[in-house]
């Protein structure tokens, strides 16, 4: 299926703004936490520059989706790392879930194999909605961290979407999905820029 113009420039300017924080959004975070917010929107960069050249037919790839569900998984992760003290649980978690989904998806068949990423979104989709909400609750951070929980709002919409057309349960067509994406995954990098600030 091919890019129209405008999805074409939408990708563009997600792969900049991808780009441009990981140059100079990173100075204030711990290492650890700069790692994990570099590979997520290292690989939201990528994601953007594949699906600007190679079209949405990439997404169909089993590779493509098991790197891009890091996505959500790290950015949660430099979350917790940053904002609580004891991070290692959740880190064990997210890994023990990111294997299972990854073994799952390639040596399963059926609804389970599509379904077993969706989880792993599920599971990193809900700290990054729910920490933020929690650490302005208890004045540790400013408004503007809502901003993140709405950036995982998007990213979990964007997963859900994707996951249910992978097991044929949309009643949208793929080009009316296909069609969104592109604004979706803007939207979602900004949010997630501007509630990073607050970190």
């Amino acid at each position: 299926m091919s890019i129209a113009i405008v999805n074409r420039i939408i990708f563009l300017l997600t792969g900049i703004l991808a780009g441009y924080e990981i140059v100079a959004g990173m100075d204030d975070f711990s290492d650890l936490g700069t790692a994990m917010f570099t590979v997520s929107f290292g690989l939201l960069l990528l994601a953007s520059l594949l699906l600007l050249l190679m079209g949405f037919e990439i997404m169909e790839n089993d590779y493509v989706a098991v790197v891009t569900s890091l996505v959500p998984v790290s950015l949660s992760l430099g979350l917790v790392v940053e904002k609580l003290d004891n991070f290692h649980n959740y880190a064990i978690l997210i890994s023990v879930a990111f294997i299972i989904a990854v073994f799952l998806r390639f040596f399963s068949k059926g609804k389970i194999a599509s379904l077993s990423l969706g989880v792993l979104h599920l599971l990193s989709g809900a700290v990054i909605f729910i920490l933020p909400i929690l650490l302005y609750a208890m004045k540790k951070a400013d408004i503007e961290i809502l901003f993140i929980s709405l950036g995982g709002i998007l990213i979990g919409i964007g997963g859900v979407f994707l996951g249910f057309l992978k097991i044929g349960k949309m009643t949208l067509r793929k080009e009316q999905i296909h069609n969104f994406f592109p604004m979706l995954m803007f939207l979602t990098t900004v949010l997630f820029i501007l509630g990073l600030r607050t970190v």
